[in-house]
């Protein structure tokens, strides 16, 4: 740490450092406030997501039981074709979410499969996209949360670090100054004692 110059421009600099921190910090207070509402956000989503998912799942296992048949074939019931994808910015933070899931659902031929396999292709793309659409909302968490720490910190290092430093910088070089000042002012009342002492 650099010394502490004990002067009157040293108070005037430290006075302007402590006015900016003390101007940056309720911004990054309510960036953190932002970035935690929307952590919060992404986690409901994504728990939902998760939910959906799951509710998925439990319909197909009971009510498409025949999938345990092997003889049938239930190969190509859709076809993935990737994923758009479009950014938002959220907090500051630039997210992708998913804008749509391309997915071809090819119609069942019903000679040689039962009605219900048309339930159960709606039923996985159902899910395709949901795992999606989970997939992008946990990425989103991810850098909101790093952003979020990385925001923490900073505002960490104002309160705790930078203002009280500038404060209590401040106060020594008032101290010392206020010390200067009386010491002038003590010098100076002897120097007048002396004086009326010499002409008298």
């Amino acid at each position: 740490m650099a010394r502490l110059l004990l002067s009157k421009s040293e108070l005037l600099a430290e006075r302007r450092r402590l006015a900016a921190y003390q101007r940056f910090l309720p911004s990054l207070q309510m960036k953190r406030q932002q970035l935690m509402a929307a952590v919060n956000d992404s986690r409901r989503r994504l728990q939902q997501g998760h939910q959906a998912l799951q509710q998925t799942q439990t319909f197909v296992a009971n009510e498409l039981p025949l999938l345990a048949d092997t003889s049938l074939q239930l190969d190509a019931l859709l076809t993935d074709n990737g994923t758009d994808y479009h950014t938002v910015n959220i907090a500051g933070v630039r997210i992708q979410q998913v804008a749509r899931v391309n997915i071809d659902l090819p119609l069942p031929s019903l000679l040689t499969r039962p009605a219900w396999v048309l339930s159960l292709q709606q039923k996985l793309a159902d899910a395709v996209t949901q795992l999606r659409h989970n997939e992008a909302e946990e990425k989103a968490l991810q850098r909101l949360n790093h952003e979020l720490t990385r925001v923490t910190q900073r505002v960490n290092l104002f309160e705790k670090v930078l203002i009280p430093e500038a404060q209590g910088n401040i106060r020594k070089i008032q101290i010392f100054l206020d010390d200067k000042a009386r010491e002038a002012v003590v010098t100076s009342k002897i120097a007048k004692k002396k004086n009326l002492e010499k002409s008298a």
